[in-house]
């Protein structure tokens, strides 16, 4: 097993070197089969959020994929001023890390329910364009297991969390009430939506955009006004608090419209950015009235004591998954060595039957030989799996090492014999 990945996150890199890397999802398949082109790939899947950019790789043994320059090569970045912002990991400390951070573990907001959907669309984006291997699909499709396990069983990680709440509950920390206020969501996806009901929850009154081209089919949350997406400049001057969620790569707020629109006597705005890259232009701050923050602003490292209890008992849970990984990965490795010797073992019966058979004709003897061989080998692995579930290691290792010395030798690999 050669698993590797690179990667930037919340914690190394602020938003500015973030929306650099981010990566729609045309640009993440057009880089995954990039990646998978190159010499000594089997698989690659690309995750990309708000908060993160992983590239992983399968690869040959004893290969370093460089994966950093793959990156680099999509984005057409200088990396010799942004290595501090990578991080790379490998074999178990990659494995047990993408456990974690499935389950909200290592997120930005502690806890939250998005990554774990994130990740299995990453698996499942990979998957559709023939760039992942059976390694990198069974450890995503376990690592989303296990997440969704830990979210059923551990208490305290019950709930609905995200950045629209973590964003919602910092303003509310520096004592704004939502209450009554209008409030207006640029952008109906997963995001928009989940701030869209976040909003109603604290009691705002919710419009939401929606593109022109597809208005008459979009759903929206409940009780939520609609406005084209065309039509929000001349909507923001009755608006509170206005929050941008997009996956569009283009601004969707800019500084001159938004001054146009405001004219001379706007009420004070709230404007919160939950979008990488950015979607609204920083450039907005600088306008009387408006306030405007990132999700970087709602970043916190402090844990409480019921949090951190918390992540203890999922810990637990996460790594008994990831110990049953490694023994999936074990019995991968196992199983063919398990399957020479059963073929081995079968050439060997076949050719200490050689002189028995003369008796019969030609196409007699080739039936009984594979007759025998087929059973020689269905026997020969039974009991290799039977020692596989009951020994240990260390012993199992010692015990296919002597036989793999018995009964792989040469001498009985005649091409006459098909086993």
């Amino acid at each position: 097993m050669n698993i590797q990945m690179t990667g930037i996150d919340h914690r190394t890199a602020g938003i500015e070197v973030r929306e650099r890397f981010a990566f729609t999802k045309a640009q993440a398949a057009k880089a995954m089969e990039y990646v998978k082109m190159q010499p000594d790939v089997n698989g690659c899947i690309l995750l990309s959020t708000c908060n993160r950019m992983e590239l992983w790789a399968s690869l040959r043994d004893g290969v370093d994929g460089n994966l950093r320059e793959m990156i680099a090569a999509q984005k057409q970045a200088d990396l010799s001023d942004l290595a501090p912002y990578f991080t790379d990991r490998r074999a178990a400390e990659a494995v047990t890390h993408l456990f974690y951070l499935t389950a909200g573990l290592k997120s930005q907001v502690f806890c939250e329910d998005q990554i774990l959907s994130q990740v299995g669309d990453a698996l499942k984006n990979a998957r559709e364009i023939y760039c992942t291997d059976s390694f990198l699909e069974v450890l995503f499709r376990r690592a989303v297991t296990a997440a969704k396990e830990v979210k059923t069983t551990v208490p305290a990680m019950h709930g609905d969390v995200s950045a629209a709440h973590c964003a919602i509950g910092g303003m509310k920390q520096k004592g704004y009430d939502f209450t009554g206020k209008q409030c207006l969501v640029i952008g109906n996806g997963q995001m928009g939506k989940i701030a869209a009901q976040a909003l109603q929850e604290e009691g705002a009154a919710v419009t939401v955009t929606v593109r022109q081209y597809k208005s008459g089919r979009v759903e929206i949350p409940k009780n939520c006004g609609r406005i084209h997406y065309g039509e929000r400049y001349a909507f923001l001057p009755r608006c509170d608090v206005i929050v941008s969620a997009t996956a569009s790569p283009n601004l969707t707020i800019q500084k001159e419209p938004l001054a146009q629109a405001r004219g001379g006597g706007c009420r004070q705005q709230i404007l919160i950015d939950l979008a990488v890259p950015r979607d609204i232009s920083k450039e907005v701050s600088s306008l009387d009235g408006v306030f405007l923050y990132d999700m970087d602003d709602f970043a916190t490292d402090e844990e409480s004591t019921a949090w951190r209890e918390c992540k203890q008992e999922a810990g637990h849970l996460l790594q008994q998954r990831i110990q049953e990984f490694w023994d999936w990965q074990e019995c991968r490795q196992i199983v063919p060595r398990i399957q020479r010797i059963g073929r081995g073992t079968a050439k060997e019966v076949c050719w200490r039957m050689g002189g028995k058979l003369s008796a019969f004709s030609a196409t007699e003897r080739e039936q009984i030989k594979d007759m025998a061989a087929q059973s020689a080998e269905k026997s020969v692995n039974r009991l290799l799996f039977a020692l596989r579930d009951h020994m240990g290691r260390e012993e199992l290792e010692h015990c296919m090492d002597l036989l793999e010395a018995c009964f792989t030798d040469t001498k009985f690999t005649d091409t006459k014999f098909r086993y």
